[in-house]
């Protein structure tokens, strides 16, 4: 496999099942390493939007694909309690033929949370609970009766069979927006690697020279850690392209261009044609990021999938 690894981010909102098998199945004849949704039951684009559910969508996505690393990024610990997620993560991975990554995270959207019946509880117990799920979750996948008591969840002689393929178990992903403590703990104690989704350099940094030292307390090899980034790209082989798709996502959006671009940018996303995204992802790799998860803004085109693989990726590799 190559050192630097790359996937596509495909966001459900305003999309048909049909829309993301397209671009799932050209990501994977381009050579992309893998796809990725994310768990929302609203659109983030406009709420009133369609937007297929994520495991459901990625256990059909699974089994129309043959290659590409598949999984959410990331999924929310308190939609799911973790012995389902843990059931379900086994189901896709077997599927699959062992191609799931558990990208998994503390939850954030609070709006999201109480319009579907669920309480919203601080950022602290938020935390806890997600440590208590990653041991569910890794002791259901490796354990033949697995047995839990925590604060939060609670399992009890619990058979979970079959096992998913992948051994001991698949990677597992925790997402990290910002913080330089529990998170970046969690994702070396409790997990296999990070997965930071700032456009801040600056935070990305924090958190990747968070999670190195807690390799270091914990005895865990540095190199051993995965260290991916999420991230959003307009791209076009000239200015004219960007501007088109520019005027294109406004439209979707029913936003003028400048009130489209202020509000992507604003965002942090990546604007601009090859070489200009290739500068802004080489300070992203110079930080120690080695997998790349990106959002294509497109629609469902697949020329900037093309674009990227042709222009960008050999300029970082």
């Amino acid at each position: 496999m190559p050192d630097l690894q790359f996937g596509v981010k495909t966001g459900q909102g305003g999309y048909s099942y049909e829309d993301l098998l397209k671009v799932w199945t050209a990501a994977e004849e381009l050579g992309y390493e893998s796809a990725w949704l994310y768990d929302h039951f609203y659109s983030l684009g406009d709420k009133n939007q369609p937007c297929l559910e994520a495991w459901t969508t990625l256990a059909a996505l699974a089994t129309m694909t043959k290659r590409l690393k598949l999984g959410t990024m990331v999924t929310c610990v308190n939609y799911r309690h973790p012995s389902l997620l843990a059931k379900m993560g086994a189901t896709i991975d077997l599927l699959s033929h062992g191609r799931l990554i558990l990208g998994i995270g503390a939850g954030w959207y609070e709006e999201e949370y109480r319009a579907y019946g669920y309480d919203f509880p601080d950022q602290a117990t938020r935390m806890k609970q997600l440590k208590e799920a990653l041991i569910i979750i890794q002791k259901l996948w490796t354990e033949e009766n697995a047995t839990f008591e925590g604060n939060f969840y609670t399992i009890r002689n619990a058979i979970s069979s079959p096992k998913p393929m992948q051994r001991p178990r698949p990677k597992i992903l925790v997402g990290i927006t910002s913080g330089r403590k529990t998170l970046p703990f969690l994702a070396v104690r409790y997990a296999d690697g990070l997965n930071a989704t700032s456009s801040s350099l600056a935070e990305v940094e924090a958190v990747i020279h968070s999670a190195l030292g807690y390799c270091e307390k914990l005895g865990k090899k540095k190199s051993e850690l995965i260290i991916s980034w999420q991230g959003f790209l307009i791209i076009g082989e000239t200015d004219f392209e960007v501007e088109a798709y520019l005027e294109k996502g406004a439209r979707r959006r029913g936003q003028s261009v400048s009130e489209f671009r202020k509000t992507i940018l604003d965002r942090g996303f990546i604007l601009g044609p090859p070489d200009v995204c290739a500068e802004r992802l080489r300070k992203f790799k110079d930080l120690g990021v080695k997998n790349f998860f990106l959002g294509f803004i497109g629609d469902t085109e697949i020329r900037p999938l093309e674009t990227f693989r042709d222009r960008v990726i050999p300029q970082l590799r």
